[in-house]
């Protein structure tokens, strides 16, 4: 993980309107930096996502994330190689009565 090189400043700032600029810290907030990034991203952010975080823990933290839209979990299980049923999105989405 090359964490220390990089900032929350680096990605688009429409993806952390909501706290204070430079507030989040990579290590502490690596859940809410994945889903905003693969929820709200551009390829700018995607890349640098990836630079920052070593493809295994961005797979983990996929599988936790409890929602994706259809578009996000198919790109996703394609681009990370993860099986749907080990995605707590995708199991939700099945479970659900309504969706």
């Amino acid at each position: 993980m090359l964490v220390e090189n990089y900032t929350i400043s680096d990605f688009s700032p429409h993806l952390f309107w909501d706290m204070k600029p430079g507030s989040a810290d990579l290590v502490k907030h690596q859940r809410l930096i994945v889903e905003r990034v693969i929820q709200r991203g551009s390829r700018k952010d995607f890349d640098l996502l990836q630079m920052v975080y070593n493809r295994e823990t961005i797979r983990t933290i996929i599988r936790q994330i409890a929602w994706l839209n259809e578009k996000d979990m198919v790109f996703v299980h394609v681009y990370f190689d993860i099986p749907f049923l080990e995605m707590k999105c995708y199991t939700k989405r099945q479970s659900a009565r309504y969706c």
